[in-house]
């Protein structure tokens, strides 16, 4: 399975952000509506995804409690993401659906993610996929974080879904 390292942090200021990101020589990928629909899973997260962008259905194993969030990852290319909603809500039960406008963008081996997330607010997250070695990831991690400004310390160690999930939880109390 292919494995990456990733960072999750607000965005204090989506304009500034952006213009830092269209500096890089990164290939504007997609900006759209995205919708990810999150099924229970012991081993890991499974998700169906669905924009104008990418459509696909995601398996990722990773821990959410280190400094680093070192992920393994396994996707597919589906054509039409409802049918396989429909497929797992055979068998699985449905945690929760995830709406966001996503801008991707592509850095070398980084996907760079611009979240924006209704009542919950603007993240970034840099996606660096391991080709060679776990070094040479983190090197090029490392360039981009500093470059834009992403200070570790208030990186989100939590999925989208944990976080409204939790959200949620706190204000049936």
């Amino acid at each position: 399975m292919p494995k990456n390292i990733e960072i999750k942090v607000p965005i204090k200021n989506l304009k500034e952000t952006l213009i830092r990101i269209k500096k890089l020589p990164a290939e504007r990928i997609y900006s759209s509506q995205q919708i990810d629909v999150y099924f229970q899973n012991e081993k890991g997260r499974l998700k169906v995804r669905d924009s104008n962008g990418e459509k696909s259905v995601i398996y990722y194993d990773r821990i959410e409690d280190g400094k680093e969030r070192w992920s393994k990852f396994h996707f597919i290319k589906v054509e039409t993401p409802i049918e396989w909603v429909k497929f797992f809500d055979l068998f699985m039960e449905r945690l929760i659906t995830v709406k966001k406008h996503r801008t991707l963008f592509h850095y070398k081996n980084t996907r760079i993610h611009v979240d924006q997330i209704k009542n919950f607010g603007n993240f970034i997250e840099l996606e660096t996929k391991m080709n060679s070695s776990k070094k040479t990831a983190r090197k090029e991690f490392d360039i981009l974080c500093k470059y834009l400004e992403l200070d570790k310390g208030e990186q989100i160690l939590k999925s989208y879904s944990d976080l409204i999930l939790k959200k949620r939880q706190t204000k049936k109390k």
